[in-house]
């Protein structure tokens, strides 16, 4: 297994990016399709400081993800945990095909994770696109807790929530 280094993304890795999440959105069970997510959106994620990146020891980028906290339309779910907030969720989670099955995509959520943790997030919430079952199994495999569904953006969404109670790594 390759090991990567998961840090804080700068403004030459967004070059990088964008054709990762391009190649993404071609697959067929990937919510995302050719406007987004865009280049504005990832540098606004960028400027926030809330855009991570892993690299291979060449320096290639080979994933990434932000994190948000306050969206509208997720917030607005009356299934999230109350009792669990502040809370905050892991967006955009990538990893670039020659890295699938290698167990990125668990090292880049379990960095997100404890990222949260640190911040003083009581939970994780991820949306997931309804047909993307791998993706669903990863998040159900990592002690997230399917709470409801969804529709937002024209997707359907299973909701996943999970407690971070001494998570912080």
């Amino acid at each position: 297994m390759i090991q990567h280094t998961i840090r804080q993304a700068t403004q030459a890795d967004l070059d990088c990016l964008l054709p990762l999440y391009r190649a993404a959105a071609a697959r067929p069970d990937c919510p995302w399709d050719e406007t987004y997510p865009d280049a504005a959106t990832l540098q606004a994620d960028l400027a926030e400081g809330r855009l991570f990146c892993a690299k291979d020891p060449e320096g290639r980028v080979m994933g990434a993800y932000a994190l948000t906290f306050h969206d509208e339309g997720t917030e607005a779910l009356t299934f999230w945990d109350r009792r669990l907030e502040p809370a905050g969720e892991v967006v955009r989670l990538l990893v670039a095909a020659s890295c699938e099955n290698q167990g990125l995509g668990g090292r880049l959520l379990a960095d997100a994770v404890a990222r949260l943790a640190r911040m003083g997030c009581r939970s994780c919430r991820i949306l997931v696109a309804h047909d993307n079952h791998r993706a669903l199994r990863a998040y159900a495999g990592q002690g997230f807790a399917r709470v409801g569904s969804a529709r937002l953006y024209d997707t359907d969404f299973d909701c996943f929530e999970k407690a971070l109670e001494g998570e912080a790594i």
